[in-house]
């Protein structure tokens, strides 16, 4: 699936928008970074979240991750929004929850990450 199918899907807006004819396979929503960290084992990933911060970002980069959709409409500072397009990652902000996005995405055919 491509960023503005999801974007749409989820009523999302697109903040920063790196590659727009990648597709999307899987997501993985966390609030948890060691979450991510010690789980996600695709690039082609979704990050869903809630932690809006640098944080976020720098786990992304870590894990060659190229789009995060962050929940819960929560204000994303200029420097997160430079930080992004810096890193050549899409940032979409959704005011949709976590669990909303996950499953609208889940009905979409976005497949949930598979944790070995």
């Amino acid at each position: 699936m491509k960023i503005r199918e999801i974007s749409d899907l989820i009523h999302g807006e697109i903040l920063t928008q790196f590659n727009e004819e990648k597709d999307y396979f899987t997501a993985f929503a966390c609030d948890l970074m060691s979450d991510c960290l010690a789980f996600i084992n695709d690039p082609n990933c979704i990050l869903i979240t809630g932690l809006v911060n640098e944080q976020s970002l720098r786990t992304a980069e870590m894990l060659d991750i190229d789009c995060i959709i962050f929940v819960r409409g929560k204000p994303i500072s200029k420097d997160i929004i430079e930080l992004g397009k810096k890193h050549n990652l899409t940032l979409i902000l959704t005011k949709t929850t976590l669990f909303e996005v996950s499953g609208i995405l889940y009905q979409a055919g976005i497949k949930p990450l598979q944790i070995r």
